[in-house]
């Protein structure tokens, strides 16, 4: 069965993962397609040097943004409870935080960021600053906030027996059980699946 797909040219990117910076030139129907080192997919920037930092550092900026619009509205509202502010935080601002950690490799610094993150917002729901020297632990409590990286760490623990349960029909399932040598190979191999599977 065919599906006669069509690739916009001028909205399609190229990008190389690569220690150093590399360029592809592409071309559709003598089209060039252009060529970049950085773009963001579905809320997440992906680098060509895979600088995990950056990807981080722009969703902690992201998260702020949203938690200092709320600051007036709802950390600041002194007729509001903190359990409904805390839940205000669980919905709106930590998907922003911890978008795609499921399937991140972390490091210290990716940890620390948005950890600082989360105690910047968590201070404003308990009505803390910096000058009152309160434990970030006893902050957490009072807020009933489990730690940012802990909460990450057991979302992807669920992902990875999400995946173990797949069929192997699935193409998480294939990728996960496969072990390519390159992310070329990867590519590749996630391109025959598909070709496969809608242009068979």
């Amino acid at each position: 069965m065919a599906y006669n797909m069509q690739i916009s040219t001028s909205k399609t990117k190229t990008l190389v993962i690569a220690k150093d910076p590399v360029r592809c030139k592409l071309a559709l129907d003598n089209n060039l397609v252009e060529p970049v080192m950085k773009f963001i997919y579905l809320g997440v920037q992906i680098t060509s040097s895979q600088n995990r930092d950056n990807e981080v550092r722009v969703q902690a900026n992201n998260a702020s943004r949203v938690a200092s619009a709320l600051r007036d509205v709802v950390w600041n509202y002194k007729h509001m409870g903190k359990q409904a502010k805390t839940k205000i935080y669980k919905t709106c601002v930590r998907p922003v935080l911890t978008y795609a950690t499921e399937t991140r490799a972390h490091t210290s610094r990716t940890k620390n960021i948005p950890r600082t993150t989360e105690m910047k917002i968590l201070r404003n729901i308990a009505g803390y600053t910096l000058r009152d020297r309160k434990r970030n632990t006893d902050t957490r409590n009072e807020c009933e906030i489990e730690d940012i990286v802990r909460w990450g760490r057991k979302r992807r623990r669920a992902w990875n027996d999400h995946v173990t349960r797949m069929n192997m029909d699935r193409v998480a399932k294939i990728l996960a059980a496969s072990a390519p040598v390159s992310t070329l190979a990867l590519t590749l191999y996630a391109y025959a699946w598909l070709s496969k599977k809608f242009y068979a």
